[in-house]
């Protein structure tokens, strides 16, 4: 047969070296196909020579990678039938083993053979580098998504002149919202961003449009539309154009955990900051009390000796916080430098055990009553007393009420203190809570916490 081009686009083809072009024969329902025409391009394209594809196209189409065959055979087959042109990208694999990609584009021409066979023609090129790349940036791609799922990542884009803000799903969901939700910077600032942090916020965003770097970094509190709070990392980057501000592109980071074990910590410091300072105050107190109850110098020496030593214990736990224990082994120690004949505890709370991290923040919690009990509360009177009793909790939480009586009037502090700042978030981590009231009668707190369950 001659091979020479039978047409315009075979000719260009090979003077443009555009890859193979080919005139195929193919029967109305696309079961047989014969290549009438293949440029010599074929075999350095697919390592087979023109005359062995013309001689049988079963040797073209057996180099196609076997994954692909049947979704190839697919696609040419119908438009074969509907006589419609088709592009179709596939893997094969050369007679010396090498894998290549290719796309196929091919048209028909508007006559038909006496057997009503179609004429199509064709061009191959090599897509391989092309696929390879897409293939490496898709790796690229999915190594950047797991690294983001892992680290939280959330991000957003601003379009400032606009205001249009385009957020992902997960930035969305560290701010409560469902992933269908549209937000706008004002929206943003008012709604979306704790009142203490918006001062914050605007500083640093307006710090950022002034600089010539245009970063932004403000960690802030994200407040849902159901009232849930969570603390975020924010990042950002102003882009330009003309030098004038166009766009912020930047990330939002969940630090709530990181947040409020700094707030753990400054608590313990602080607490041990506190106690420091009121050392003195509780060693005098200690003093009086018991001169108040030793019926001897050597009583009072005894006495005294005890209730430091049970004071240093207690300092112990609270520094120390390591291994479940019952609350019975908490109290025990946390409560005996405050006199324990003097106070009434309810029995069944006893045997609630303990996480290491909640024992600490409880034990923070009943120290810190316990002092101000014994400088401003029942424990400064000698009739003074305290019940602490159990009250009904939540699955996996308890609680307890810690009443004061027979010590002298209360009213609520005029400022607030370390001992509000530990009742505000000592167990709030763990979904506990305390309640305080400044009766009349004497101090009373419900304190729900953390249990771990047998």
């Amino acid at each position: 047969m001659d091979r020479s081009p039978e047409n315009s686009f075979q000719a260009m083809a090979e003077v443009l070296s555009l890859g193979m072009s080919y005139q195929l024969a193919c029967s109305p329902d696309g079961a047989q196909r014969r290549f009438l025409y293949v440029s010599d391009s074929c075999l350095a394209l697919n390592g087979v020579s023109a005359q062995a594809v013309m001689a049988d196209a079963r040797v073209f189409y057996d180099l196609v990678a076997p994954e692909h065959r049947q979704l190839t055979r697919e696609v040419t087959t119908r438009a074969i039938v509907d006589r419609k042109p088709l592009m179709v990208e596939y893997a094969m694999r050369k007679p010396d083993g090498a894998l290549a990609w290719r796309r196929a584009t091919s048209a028909p021409r508007s006559e038909l053979t006496a057997e009503g066979w179609t004429l199509w023609d064709g061009l191959q090129v090599d897509i391989t580098e092309q696929k390879l790349a897409e293939q490496a940036l898709t790796a690229e791609q999915r190594k950047v998504d797991l690294a983001v799922r892992a680290a939280g990542l959330g991000f957003w884009d601003y379009d400032i002149a606009r205001d249009e803000a385009v957020w992902s799903d997960r930035t969305k969901a560290l701010y409560g919202l469902p992933p269908g939700a549209q937000l706008d910077y004002e929206t943003w600032m008012s709604e979306a961003i704790h009142p203490e942090d918006r001062p914050a916020m605007e500083a640093a965003y307006a710090a950022a449009l002034a600089s010539d770097e245009g970063l932004l970094t403000v960690e802030h509190r994200a407040i849902a539309p159901d009232g849930g709070v969570r603390w975020v990392l924010v990042h950002g980057r102003i882009l330009r154009e003309g030098g004038e501000p166009r766009r912020v592109l930047g990330t939002v980071l969940d630090i709530t955990e990181r947040r409020e074990a700094e707030e753990r910590r400054r608590l313990v410091m602080g607490e041990l900051a506190h106690r420091s300072r009121n050392g003195l105050q509780m060693i005098l107190a200690i003093v009086r009390q018991t001169a108040r109850s030793a019926g001897s110098m050597q009583d009072f020496e005894d006495l005294l000796v005890a209730r430091i030593e049970a004071m240093s214990r207690s300092q112990d736990l609270v520094t120390n916080g390591a291994g479940p224990l019952t609350l019975a082994d908490l109290f025990t120690s946390a409560l005996e430098p405050f006199d324990p004949k003097r106070f009434e505890l309810d029995p069944v709370l006893g045997g609630h055990r303990l996480s290491a991290d909640a024992a600490l923040m409880l034990a923070l919690l009943v120290h810190e009553f316990g002092t101000n009990a014994t400088k401003y509360g029942a424990l400064s009177a000698n009739g003074g007393r305290i019940a602490v009793s159990a009250d009904r909790a939540g699955h996996g939480m308890a609680a307890m009420i810690w009443r004061e009586a027979g010590g002298p009037a209360v009213a609520p502090p005029t400022r607030s203190g370390f001992g509000s700042r530990l009742m505000e978030a000592a167990l709030r981590s763990y979904g506990g809570s305390v309640e305080a009231r400044f009766a009349p009668t004497g101090f009373e707190a419900r304190i729900e916490f953390p249990v771990i369950e047998a």
